[in-house]
């Protein structure tokens, strides 16, 4: 494994997974408001939170590097079927790929993008909380 990794008691999970519950919540707050970048800064980090609930509760460790794509290689080593995977790792870098441009470049999202990272953190949120527990 490459990735720059921290060991994690496993009982961490809750920890990661409550502050993914709290970004998903705070997702869907900023889009009532229409604050399109708050919206999708937190679908992105709804779904940070969500993989590092996964590999703390599978292997123990989490990604401590400083590219958050890292996490699609820990994620391939939970033993979770590969097939399955696939999908989520497909929304999970889907809002990784626009992190970069949310959080500081000087285009802003707009609705659609929001709309299109809230469905990819959505359904990779929920899957998240099926596997942990």
């Amino acid at each position: 494994m490459s990735a720059k990794t921290r060991a994690v008691d496993r009982s961490a999970w809750k920890g990661h997974m409550a502050k993914s519950d709290e970004h998903l919540e705070a997702m869907e707050a900023c889009s009532s408001k229409g604050l399109w970048n708050a919206c999708v800064v937190n679908a992105i980090h709804c779904a940070i939170c969500a993989a590092d609930a996964i590999t703390v509760f599978y292997l123990g460790f989490r990604n401590a590097g400083e590219r958050h794509s890292d996490v699609v290689g820990l994620l391939r080593e939970t033993g979770i079927d590969s097939k399955e995977l696939a999908l989520k790792i497909t929304q999970l870098t889907a809002l990784l790929s626009i992190k970069n441009t949310a959080e500081y470049e000087e285009r802003l999202m707009d609705e659609a993008e929001a709309r299109n990272a809230m469905k990819a953190c959505e359904r990779f949120h929920s899957w998240a909380k099926s596997k942990v527990g």
